[in-house]
């Protein structure tokens, strides 16, 4: 199945997408939060300083299809890993792919098919400052497409970025707390001759609280916001996610949250559910979203799935 733009004069791809989508079935579970919760080999998304208490390493590969409503043949891969140097630094690194599927551009008297994809590489250094708080950042190529629909033709054009992030744990009495801050994606523009554009930078702010109920059961809440930090009316562009993992014995997890996003920019707001478990070094993760606004249909029957191991 293809997708067709018919249009005079406009373009889409305004941003990249690849760089604004959550690639992993842990954080997709919880309604795109990842920022303050317990770090993961998929850390470097939200937030690159939570390596520094995730272990000695790990890998991840995560999939997800993409707008099955719109097109059978979108889908996001992502490829994460990162490992310990010393005592207090950690290295990672990512790879995102965005394949948008065969896409026609037609003004009415001729078209033209492609299928253009959206790719990212990163590498990151996080640092243990404390037994309590890290510091980490990351920097990534990131090459995205866009449409000039006056010829007819699909573009690319590359960019740098660069991520900072600071991530803080603490234990409350028997339970859990952690915070997280990051900023993300700020860098240099695409060039696609006629028009430039700017990378999707955002602040993301989030805080994550368990509570250990029982030697095996734990609960956790946490909420995340995520503030655009290029482009107009960005408190209008802000989203939030609000959710919960619980988790028996480290073996088994139950996740589920609420992301919130305005419908006049972008309406993505979703019920989101998620299971996940490990077994020794291996963990799968499978998210599923259901849309909670008529006019976010598109997002119906998206799910993620991660297969992640750990070096311990």
């Amino acid at each position: 199945m293809s997708v067709c733009v018919l249009l005079t004069g406009v373009s889409f791809g305004q941003l990249p997408t690849v760089l604004t989508l959550a690639p992993d079935g842990r954080s997709t579970g919880m309604a795109d939060m990842g920022v303050a919760t317990s770090a993961d080999a998929t850390s470097q998304y939200f937030n690159v300083s939570k390596y520094a208490f995730a272990g000695k390493g790990g890998l991840s590969l995560s999939y997800a299809p993409w707008m099955r409503k719109l097109s059978s043949d979108m889908n996001v891969l992502h490829l994460a890993g990162f490992g310990q140097i010393g005592d207090n630094n950690y290295i990672s690194g990512a790879v995102s792919y965005f394949s948008i599927g065969d896409i026609t551009l037609s003004d009415g008297a001729s078209a033209v098919t492609s299928n253009p994809a959206e790719w990212a590489a990163g590498l990151g250094y996080s640092r243990r400052l404390t037994p309590y708080l890290s510091l980490g950042v990351a920097f990534r190529y990131v090459s995205a497409v866009h449409a000039d629909l006056n010829v007819l033709n699909i573009m690319s054009a590359g960019a740098f970025a660069a991520d900072v992030g600071a991530y803080f744990q603490h234990a409350v009495g028997k339970d859990h707390i952690s915070a997280g801050l990051s900023v993300t994606n700020v860098g240099t523009q695409f060039d696609f001759g006629s028009e430039k554009v700017s990378l999707p930078a955002a602040l993301r702010l989030g805080t994550f609280y368990t509570f250990n109920l029982a030697p095996e059961h734990a609960l956790g809440l946490g909420a995340e916001g995520n503030l655009p930090l290029t482009g107009d009316n960005a408190l209008d562009r802000t989203t939030v996610g609000f959710g919960t993992e619980y988790t028996w014995n480290n073996f088994l997890m139950a996740r589920a949250g609420y992301f919130y996003s305005n419908k006049n920019y972008g309406d993505r707001s979703h019920l989101s559910f998620g299971v996940g478990g490990r077994y020794k070094i291996f963990a799968l993760d499978v998210s599923y979203w259901l849309p909670s606004s008529s006019n976010s249909t598109a997002l119906s029957n998206t799910f993620h799935v991660t297969l992640s191991c750990f070096f311990e």
